[in-house]
């Protein structure tokens, strides 16, 4: 990678890192000049302005997502049901470590109309390609196999925004992890009807697909 690219990557990484925690409104030229280690004038040459450096963050963590939803569910050596798991623990694992990029993308209002917009595109494409594959396995219609699929992921979405409930809910006392896992399992019998046991060997292929869709950190 030659100065210009380093430049480049750190300074969109800057800006995705101050979204995360501080939301649009932390975003200015200096601060991500700072954070990036490189002169205010680098920002605007690279990116034109700090708006579209802005529209660049969310787009690339969008299409990072939706690219790792992908991948996840290639990995055609893995069972359909333990694929799907592993795409509501990404998910959940993804937000929980960004939430600040999540209600970026979401709840901002300084962005929200443009990146809600793309957010339901992305999923409206996920949710075709997840019915597309179940379709077969499913004594449902279409239709309401996209309906199900939708409520699940809004579900997982809705939850990871507030981590404390997983706790909350569950009589036991078992760790935040375990009640999360717990939840995605109930999630995939609630809605479609998928038992999943959670061997030692499909554990092992969670933790391979975990590691493979967070490879970047």
């Amino acid at each position: 990678m030659d100065d210009r690219d380093s430049a480049r990557q750190r300074i969109i990484l800057a800006a995705i890192d101050i979204l995360n925690s501080e939301g649009v409104n932390g975003i200015t030229t200096r601060r991500i000049a700072e954070k990036a280690e490189v002169n205010s004038a680098a920002v605007n040459y690279y990116y034109g302005s700090k708006d579209n450096l802005i529209d660049h963050a969310l787009n690339m963590t969008l299409e990072h997502v939706f690219s790792d939803w992908k991948i996840i569910l290639g990995l055609e050596e893995l069972d359909l049901p333990v694929r799907l798991y592993c795409l509501l623990d990404y998910t959940m694992e993804g937000i929980l470590k960004y939430p600040g990029v999540v209600r970026s993308h979401l709840f901002d209002p300084l962005t929200k109309e443009t990146t809600r917009k793309a957010f339901a595109e992305k999923t409206g494409s996920l949710l075709d390609m997840l019915s597309t594959m179940l379709d077969e396995r499913m004594p449902l219609t279409r239709e309401s196999l996209r309906l199900s699929l939708g409520q699940m992921l809004l579900t997982v979405i809705s939850a990871a925004m507030i981590p404390e409930l997983f706790t909350a809910i569950t009589e036991d006392d078992i760790t935040e992890v375990q009640a999360r896992s717990r939840f995605i399992l109930h999630l995939l019998k609630r809605f479609l009807d998928v038992e999943l046991t959670l061997t030692d060997v499909i554990r092992s292929d969670i933790a391979r697909v975990r590691k493979l869709a967070f490879r970047s950190e």
